[in-house]
């Protein structure tokens, strides 16, 4: 797409009429084909800011990119220049100020739903038949199994269903009528650690807080971000040693 349009770029330039005053600075066929090249570019670039001062701030104008240190840098870097810090720092501080910038914004969006995950945690700990694993899951036995425990390498077969802290069920192999097989450490760690400490023919409620769930970017639109998932799992065999 971006060739295709450099090559347009590049024919309206060529076959345009200028003034004396463009003429003066592309009177080579090199110098029409610079300035082609830098304005697809630039259109690319400008198009990607747009995008990223979307997502980031909701088109705040309050937040923006300060444009000359922007310009400053990639002036720097497009001449090889020494900037004022090197390209594994502008990569380290760009990408800890995005992941810093993502989990303000979720923060105003899904606060609440961490805050009141948090409180039925609180609450649900304290109740006689759950139990804490030092992780922080917790799991209430509604079967006590009496075969092994699997370990976190090992394929199982499962039989489950998990919903949100609103009852809103997001999953259920139950529904599907089969179970499902996986390996314990090829699933959410919320999961891995309830399967690794759970007999085969238990069945078991288990609570999971959101950063050992899908953690502060949730899962498409039933699974919010900051979600603490509350699941029933039927652990029925291990059926790969």
């Amino acid at each position: 797409m971006r060739i295709r349009n450099f090559m347009v770029a590049l024919a309206l330039i060529a076959g345009a009429t200028f003034t004396s005053a463009q003429a003066q600075q592309l009177q080579t066929r090199m110098d029409s084909l610079s300035y082609a090249f830098g304005m697809v570019q630039s259109q690319g670039l400008s198009r990607f800011l747009q995008q990223f001062h979307q997502e980031m701030f909701s088109n705040d104008s309050t937040q923006r990119l300060n444009m000359d240190l922007f310009m400053k840098a990639f002036n720097s870097g497009m001449k090889g220049e020494t900037g004022l810090i090197s390209t594994d720092e502008a990569n380290k501080v760009a990408s800890t100020i995005i992941k810093a910038l993502q989990d303000e914004k979720a923060m105003k969006l899904y606060g609440d739903i961490k805050v009141a995950g948090e409180k039925f945690l609180a609450e649900n700990a304290k109740k006689q038949d759950v139990k804490v694993l030092e992780s922080g899951v917790q799991y209430k036995i509604l079967k006590a199994g009496t075969g092994p425990v699997p370990t976190a390498s090992q394929k199982v077969k499962v039989h489950y269903e998990g919903r949100t802290l609103d009852g809103n069920v997001f999953d259920s192999s139950y529904k599907r009528g089969e179970p499902t097989d996986f390996r314990c450490n090829q699933v959410i760690k919320g999961w891995t650690e309830a399967l690794t400490h759970m007999p085969v023919g238990s069945t078991w409620e288990v609570y999971i807080p959101y950063h050992l769930a899908y953690g502060e970017r949730g899962a498409g639109d039933d699974i919010k971000p900051f979600s603490m998932l509350i699941f029933k799992i039927e652990l029925l065999e291990i059926i790969e040693k």
